[in-house]
């Protein structure tokens, strides 16, 4: 019952003062140590350091600019953190979009902090957009593990900052950056304890680890094959090997609260979803699966802005499996029912194709060349088995490319090391250039939260460009980007709640929404007058989240919602 903005804000402030106690003689001896710094040298790594900084303070921009408007965070997201600011605390409620419970809630619950602490979501996006600044920085460093010199560190992060899946991420509520933050410096950890065998690292993994499977489940499958050689470098030291049981230990410490509830009502410490009787794990498990979801998952990494090419990825793909005799949309492989090929500035569609084709040229250089010690081939393999368990463990869907983001990340430090050879400055200019003329679409025309202009499909003229949405609407309408035609419903029926003055609002739970817009309403009958948000419950809900659960709610709603097809709904 202490979720509330003076909690918050009273924790942060201790927090704030002990931080500074402890650490002020560090600051300053930093500062003073760069006072003293000679002039920039205008080199290859300056230009590395430019390049960065324009993507960061252009994804920081569009951050701040846009508020939350992708599907996912109107429909689960944000809600989930209203909820819980309604409630008071972080306990499962009845809802007909079970996403708002079981999904790994931690990146939301660094977003509980920050709506309360300045009472609105300007700050929502720059939770995955920080995590963005910490994988930079993490692959730098994982690359100095692997003996990089700084010319190394720094494209390896340019690398990184360049992922169109990343960048387009980066200024939204989505997950997979922090979850990428996470693994990052638990894959770094690893490293670390190779390096020195101090036992501290294990627990730091054990902590880095823990907080990734608070974020998303993910984690377990992209984790697995470094905790398999974390067990491994254990082993080679016996007195080391106890204190690999505290592994598990600290990561159910992280996780038992969600473990808790979603064994309470589920049954299960991950918890499952109800979804047109459909999951995400593949219901079978063979070598035919595996070369269907492998194929179509790197098909979506050969996305090219023509649709003649990307017609004949398509075109192959299918011949893929019809010599495997497998459907390409068979459900029981299959989340979606449908197999495109597009190519797309959105993020859950978006191609990594320029990163994914210099990936194989380094892992063929790699396996090709004997020069390179044992860890970096034991890395790289690694990477490609928790890509294969990705892939033969998870159904393909449409939106997976977005969840392999951090396999394009942990690449990045090995990149610069399968240039080893070439010592011409102008090739990594050439490569720099590039890396960053391929990111430019992503980081200035975002599908949902442009930043110069937009494109617009037309039958008549092809692309329409169109200035970005910032310019022209209101903060309300930038809600609404991905679909602006539910717009004018969802505020029409908010100001005739407002005018009656409704402060409490229930939503006909009878049916599963899955992606229904649940938030876009706690934004629009906000009360800006006093900055309170209405109350809203979900009522006669049929799913699992009412066998055990009650709305603490007793109040009769002033207003009742029912939604007729996502995301539209109507006002009772």
């Amino acid at each position: 019952g202490l979720i509330n903005r003076f909690s918050i804000f009273t924790c942060w402030i201790i927090l704030f003062l002990f931080g500074y106690y402890k650490f002020k003689s560090s600051f300053g001896s930093y500062f003073n140590s760069n006072s003293n710094k000679k002039n920039i040298i205008y080199d290859l790594n300056f230009l590395y350091q430019i390049l960065i900084c324009v993507i960061l303070i252009a994804t920081l921009v569009t951050a701040l600019i846009y508020p939350p408007n992708t599907p996912d965070s109107l429909s689960y997201h944000m809600s989930r953190v209203m909820h819980w600011i309604q409630n008071n605390n972080i306990e499962y409620y009845s809802t007909a979009i079970p996403r708002q419970l079981f999904v790994s809630p931690f990146s939301e619950y660094v977003i509980l902090h920050l709506q309360l602490l300045i009472n609105g979501d300007y700050l929502a996006n720059l939770v995955q957009w920080f995590s963005m600044v910490g994988c930079v920085i993490g692959v730098s460093s994982i690359a100095q593990e692997f003996g990089g010199n700084k010319k190394s560190q720094l494209f390896s992060a340019l690398f990184c900052a360049t992922i169109p899946m990343g960048i387009l991420q980066s200024s939204s509520t989505q997950t997979d950056y922090v979850v990428s933050l996470w693994i990052v410096i638990f894959v770094y950890f690893v490293f670390r304890y190779r390096t020195t065998k101090s036992i501290k690292y294990i627990f730091g993994s054990s902590v880095a680890l823990g907080l990734a499977i608070l974020t998303k489940q993910t984690a377990y499958i992209l984790t697995f094959p470094f905790c398999i050689w974390l067990l491994f470098i254990a082993l080679k030291k016996p007195n080391h090997f106890l204190p690999l049981f505290i592994v598990p230990l600290i990561i159910l410490l992280i996780n038992f609260g969600p473990y808790k509830r979603n064994f309470e009502l589920y049954g299960n410490p991950i918890g499952v979803h109800d979804f047109q009787d459909e999951g995400y794990i593949n219901e079978n498990f063979d070598i035919k699966v595996l070369s269907s979801n492998i194929a179509r998952n790197i098909s979506f990494n050969l996305m090219v802005p023509s649709s003649k090419i990307n017609n004949i990825t398509r075109d192959f793909i299918y011949k893929i499996h019809n010599y495997l005799e497998i459907s390409v949309t068979d459900p029981k492989t299959t989340f979606g029912g449908e197999y495109w090929t597009f190519f797309s500035l959105y993020e859950s569609y978006a191609s990594n194709t320029l990163h994914f084709v210099v990936i194989i040229f380094i892992i063929l250089i790699l396996f090709l060349n004997r020069n390179f010690k044992p860890p970096i081939k034991i890395y790289v393999v690694s990477l490609v088995l928790s890509f294969l368990l990705f892939s033969i463990i998870l159904k393909w869907n449409p939106h997976a490319n977005r969840l392999l983001l951090s396999f394009f990340i942990l690449f990045a430090p090995i990149i610069s090391l399968g240039f080893y050879k070439i010592k011409s400055i102008k090739f990594y200019l050439f490569i720099s250039i590039i890396l960053f003329v391929n990111s430019l679409p992503y980081l200035l025309m975002n599908q949902t939260r442009p930043l110069v202009f937009s494109l617009e499909k037309s039958s008549k003229s092809g692309l329409i460009i169109k200035p970005p949405y910032f310019l022209e609407s209101s903060r309300e309408k930038l809600y609404f980007t991905f679909n602006s035609k539910t717009y004018e419903p969802y505020k029409k029926i908010s100001d005739k709640i407002k005018k009656i003055n409704c402060k409490i609002i229930g939503i006909d739970g009878s049916k599963t929404y899955w992606g229904a817009w649940e938030y876009p309403l706690w934004v629009l009958t906000k009360d800006e007058d006093n900055g309170l948000y209405s109350k809203i419950f979900y009522f006669n809900v049929k799913n699992y989240t009412n066998k055990i659960l009650k709305n603490k709610i007793n109040e009769k709603p002033c207003a009742k919602f029912h939604y007729i097809d996502y995301p539209n709904l109507v006002l009772d």
